[in-house]
């Protein structure tokens, strides 16, 4: 510990096949980067985030998260983690990792060996699949699980079935958002819009079926529009094209914004929509996006994956359908999108049920009591 201060270090998965053992701009601004900004911010770490280097740029470091460090592995390799905490230990009070990947049993090996007073915090956001495939009878993996001081899930279904399955205490902090842009439902000016954010046209988002759902109630909600925000996949172009050439009169209702970056520009999507729809077959633990929605005060409107009921409030600020069924979708858009009253109720609910359980300041206070108690310096 230097000066007084804490060092919590993010150290990235190796051989992440989206991120490739690195973070990139995008995740900066997720829990993987809220955290540790503000455990820094708030809490008086020194905040360090380890991994190859992924993007050219990191504009969110200056824009919004200043103090918050990257730090640069040689390879994406376990052994350059290893080394990496080897230099470093003396500073690493707090290493924190995200994904119960069996990667880590030699890292935190390791890190117990080198620093057998500091902390470890495992944020698993994973779904109940995923975990089932995890080693989890292996005795090195147990020993891994039982070596961290806080492990997490990011939804309710998932803490309740790792705590069984791990025979280990596990807290549920969710994938919150830190309130930049002063965002207030009482200000918002909402529209009649559909909204859905993500990788537009990846199997696992399932864009089709909310596509096909407004097509079948489209004539009879006038005035509706939908607006599909993320780059699009190149296989889902084809398929585009095939419903607009089927449903030319709805080419102006439905909209592809492309990719949007810039954070202020993105919050003004959930800020004029009224409904979020998410149409995933499954999801990693509570999407990120939820927060943001959330927060905007969307109604929500969700397919059943584990984090179903922890998104909607238990159907307070949503409706839940069955995986992949457009004809549950359509009734559930049709009901919704007549009645303005559940849909200013739910978005009010919405709004105020972020700021108790998805504001970020609150999840990280809360974690640094489970790892240091009453000592919040």
């Amino acid at each position: 510990m230097q000066n007084g201060r804490r060092g919590a270090y993010v150290i990235a998965h190796n051989g992440d096949p989206v991120n490739g053992g690195g973070w990139n701009n995008q995740q900066l601004m997720k829990d993987c980067g809220l955290v540790p900004y503000l455990l820094q911010k708030n809490h008086g770490f020194k905040s360090v985030m380890v991994g190859i280097k992924f993007d050219a740029d990191y504009p969110y470091l200056e824009q919004y998260l200043r103090g918050l460090e990257l730090d640069f592995l040689p390879e994406d390799t376990v052994q350059a983690r290893i080394n990496y905490i080897d230099s470093h230990a003396g500073d690493m009070d707090l290493l924190i990792l995200y994904g119960a990947y069996p990667d880590y049993i030699p890292l935190v090996a390791r890190y117990r060996s080198v620093r057998p007073d500091g902390k470890i915090y495992l944020a698993t956001d994973m779904n109940i699949d995923w975990a089932d495939r995890l080693p989890h009878e292996d005795p090195a993996y147990k020993n891994f699980l039982h070596s961290c001081d806080v492990v997490a899930a990011s939804c309710r279904a998932a803490q309740k079935y790792l705590s069984v399955k791990w025979s280990v205490p596990v807290e549920l902090i969710r994938n919150g958002w830190y309130n930049f842009f002063g965002v207030n439902f009482d200000d918002m000016r909402k529209e009649n819009v559909i909204l859905t954010v993500g990788r537009i046209g990846s199997t696992q988002k399932q864009n089709h079926i909310l596509l096909e759902a407004f097509a079948k109630v489209a004539n009879d909600l006038p005035g509706w529009r939908v607006r599909l925000v993320g780059g699009i996949e190149e296989a889902f172009k084809p398929y585009v094209e095939k419903f607009f050439a089927a449903r030319p009169d709805l080419r102006e209702r439905v909209t592809f914004t492309g990719l949007i970056a810039d954070k202020n520009t993105l919050m003004e999507e959930y800020k004029r929509a009224k409904i979020f729809c998410l149409t995933s077959n499954f999801e990693g633990g509570t999407p990120n996006v939820v927060a943001e929605a959330l927060f905007s005060g969307n109604f929500t409107i969700c397919s059943s994956f584990d984090a179903a009921g922890d998104m909607t409030d238990d159907n307070e600020c949503g409706r839940v359908f069955p995986i992949g069924n457009v004809d549950a979708l359509a009734n559930i858009l049709r009901e919704v999108c007549r009645d303005e009253k559940l849909l200013r109720d739910g978005g009010q609910h919405a709004a105020a049920y972020a700021r108790e359980q998805f504001d970020m300041n609150k999840i990280v206070a809360r974690l640094n009591y489970l790892l240091y108690g009453g000592d919040a310096t």
